[in-house]
């Protein structure tokens, strides 16, 4: 969908186009200048801080420097990492360390990993050996953080320090009636996602809940609601343009959970910004969509 939306604006602005390296980069030509898109990040923001934002430890340390609330990451590499920057954290007994540091319970993810693969939800000191060991064989380094209790989890998307979109993500719990299947009450919460799923044949007493997955992802069956408080709309968005400000942030996504205790804190940013599955749960999804990427493309050729 994102390049076939890129293909319609550039046709409306009259710039040339071509699909290289198996259509994951999009060369767009006009008035004798090249400028390239690479999967859904656009050359907007500076080389340095687009590695950073898509490096979820050194998003954490440059936001914890510029004192813009964020919740806390540590980073742990191999074990076999000799050099100077992992001496403090590389050893088993680091691991543990900072295992109780965090009350014995953490999620664990790949430090530049997206969509909610590789995210673990551990409190138990064998399984957290056992998946940090998994996750470095594929990873060069993982971030681990305390357990938010998270009430509600936001996106927001800024261009030049404006807010072009804001939504909540909301996580898939259903509530059982004592006759849907589990399947059946997923699929009315989220039939695009859940049809396709695999889901154990079960029958949930009237009343229980059932949560599906702790995370907030639309990739894993999230749904996206424009619906958000005004005011606490207006702090979240002051916060995110915190972020853009401070940070010297182009364009960009920037994620920021509301915990159970109404606190504010930024989870994570995205130099790529992604709109393609929200775009199936807001009215004129498409729409806003494209004009978001128009306009960053308009900026590329400025």
């Amino acid at each position: 969908m994102f390049n076939e939306m890129i293909k319609e604006i550039c046709n409306e602005l009259h710039i040339k186009y071509q699909m290289l390296s198996k259509n994951w980069i999009i060369m767009l030509e006009k008035d004798n200048k090249i400028r390239y898109l690479s999967g859904n990040k656009f050359d907007l923001n500076g080389h340095a801080i687009g590695n950073i934002l898509d490096d979820k430890y050194a998003f954490y340390d440059v936001l914890k420097n510029l004192n813009i609330p964020i919740c806390e990451y540590s980073i742990f590499y191999r074990e076999n990492n000799i050099n100077d920057y992992a001496n403090e954290c590389h050893t088993i007994e680091q691991l543990l360390s900072i295992f109780n540091k965090y009350k014995k319970d953490v999620v664990i993810k790949p430090n530049k990993g997206a969509m909610g693969i590789g995210v673990y939800h551990i409190t138990d000191e064998k399984e957290l050996i056992n998946k940090v060991k998994l996750l470095l064989e594929t990873n060069y380094s993982i971030s681990i953080c305390p357990f938010y209790n998270i009430k509600n989890e936001y996106r927001v998307i800024i261009l030049d320090n404006e807010i072009k979109l804001l939504y909540k993500k909301i996580n898939p719990v259903v509530i059982g009636d004592g006759k849907s299947t589990l399947k059946e009450l997923l699929i009315n919460y989220n039939k695009k996602y859940f049809a396709k799923v695999d889901i154990p044949h079960l029958i949930l007493k009237k009343g229980e809940v059932y949560n599906y997955d702790f995370k907030f992802n639309l990739s894993r069956g999230s749904i996206a609601s424009l619906i958000v408080d005004n005011q606490l709309k207006e702090k979240i968005s002051s916060l995110a343009l915190k972020v853009t400000t401070k940070a010297n942030i182009s364009f960009a996504s920037i994620d920021i959970i509301e915990t159970v205790n109404n606190e504010l804190l930024v989870l994570e940013g995205n130099s790529g910004v992604t709109i393609s599955k929200a775009i199936n749960f807001i009215p004129n999804g498409y729409e806003i969509a494209k004009s978001i990427y128009k306009e960053a493309v308009i900026k590329l050729f400025k």
